[in-house]
């Protein structure tokens, strides 16, 4: 007997039985777990269901479901390869595009300016600290995530009156662009 026959004959128990677990593959929105999902239901109904033709039965009928969405996710991962692909693309072309700029003074004193753009209205705040990151290298580096954390603790000590080492000229170029002559 193939699978077919077995399924006409013990369909209203292989329905009842998958009804329930249809429901959680229906509602988990992340492929991989409809597909852990439905292997627990297949070593649950190995050791549950006696009658060994209505276990191979649905046995069969849940090896159909897992191949069905095991292909989703595979289809899935390549579309995500595909767009990783292109989207890694673009950004090497975008990334070939941005020329860094050279930062000469020290990373405290660009943290300042920063901060002094962000209180002016220059930028907004967000990913100020990344964006700096991207754009900027200090004395022809790289800028340090630890010492980037460092210069941001700094800039608490300048709100208490401390400012950096040439701290007026930076106040002094942004006031110059904040005032309404400019």
């Amino acid at each position: 007997m193939d699978f077919q026959e077995r399924y006409r004959k013990h369909k209203t128990f292989i329905e009842n039985r998958w009804q329930p677990i249809d429901v959680k593959v229906i509602l988990e929105e992340d492929p991989e777990m409809k597909i852990s999902i439905l292997k627990k239901a297949k070593q649950l109904a190995a050791k549950e269901i006696q009658d060994q033709e209505e276990q191979l039965s649905f046995l069969e009928y849940l090896d159909g479901e897992l191949k069905w969405h095991e292909a989703e996710l595979k289809q899935n991962d390549l579309r995500s390869v595909s767009q990783s692909a292109q989207s890694n693309e673009t950004r090497t072309a975008e990334s070939v595009q941005i020329e860094k700029i050279n930062w000469k003074g020290a990373q405290t004193q660009l943290a300042y300016l920063v901060q002094l753009l962000l209180e002016n209205g220059f930028i907004e705040h967000g990913d100020h600290w990344k964006m700096c990151a991207e754009h900027f290298l200090v004395k022809g580096k790289p800028i340090n995530n630890k010492k980037l954390a460092v210069a941001m603790g700094n800039i608490q000590e300048f709100n208490k009156g401390r400012k950096p080492k040439k701290g007026e000229i930076l106040e002094s170029i942004v006031s110059d662009i904040s005032s309404p002559n400019n």
